[in-house]
């Protein structure tokens, strides 16, 4: 029984990490489409694909979506301040 019980406590940790990250795309998205207007059909679609990868966020896709966060960067370099930290990511596998 405090298998489920760990189990369901690393459900929370990751339903909240995956909400927090949700929350930040999407107001960086405003950010990034208010700062950029003349690139803000390309910051939309970044932010997006981000999203969704959020949404469908479990343990085996953490690194994908860490991966494409960072691809991310490379196009707008404010979404690397969302770069979870090493702390957080252990936290997720604790």
């Amino acid at each position: 029984m405090g298998e489920k019980v760990s189990q369901a406590q690393k459900g929370l940790v990751l339903e909240k990490f995956r909400t927090k990250y949700i929350a930040l795309l999407n107001e960086l998205k405003r950010e990034l489409v208010s700062r950029y207007p003349d690139r803000a059909q390309r910051a939309e679609y970044v932010t997006d694909v981000l999203v969704h990868k959020a949404y469908a966020l479990d343990l085996h896709s953490l690194a994908d979506f860490i991966h494409t966060l960072y691809l991310a960067c490379t196009e707008f370099k404010e979404i690397c301040r969302l770069m979870p930290s090493p702390k957080e990511i252990d936290e997720l596998f604790e």
